[in-house]
């Protein structure tokens, strides 16, 4: 089966290739520009992965991923930002021992970088 992977990004061309590039590869994908659209998403779908620019217009994906994880165990969370300080925040709040689990990668990102971790974080599933 397909991964299933939701994608927010506000860059309309990133969010695009992303998207185009993951579907390439024969994954599920839905990409959203805003929290809002992506909370609409996880409440419509079951995702595997969650892919999530942290500097986004309607708010934070770093909060966005602290506040939904956990009502959707078995996703596996990704972070991205091209900010360092949003990325080294990020970090930070996975020390929390209350937060969920999570990676960060600073943008840019290359697009087999979020191709290798999609096949790690299902290869990880079956497994587990």
């Amino acid at each position: 089966m397909a991964p299933r992977i939701l994608a927010i990004e506000d860059d309309d061309a990133l969010r695009i290739e992303i998207l185009d590039y993951l579907q390439r590869r024969r994954n599920h994908v839905r990409a959203v520009g805003n929290l809002a659209d992506a909370q609409q998403a996880l409440q419509e779908e079951r995702f595997d992965i969650v892919m999530s620019d942290i500097n986004l217009p309607d708010g934070d994906g770093a909060v966005f991923c602290m506040a939904n994880a956990g009502k959707h165990p078995g996703t596996t969370w990704l972070l991205m930002s091209g900010h360092s300080d949003l990325v080294q925040q990020s970090r930070q709040l996975k020390r929390d021992p209350d937060a969920p689990p999570f990676s960060v990668l600073n943008k840019p990102v290359p697009l087999r970088v979020l191709d290798d971790f999609v096949r790690l974080a299902m290869a990880q599933k079956q497994v587990a």
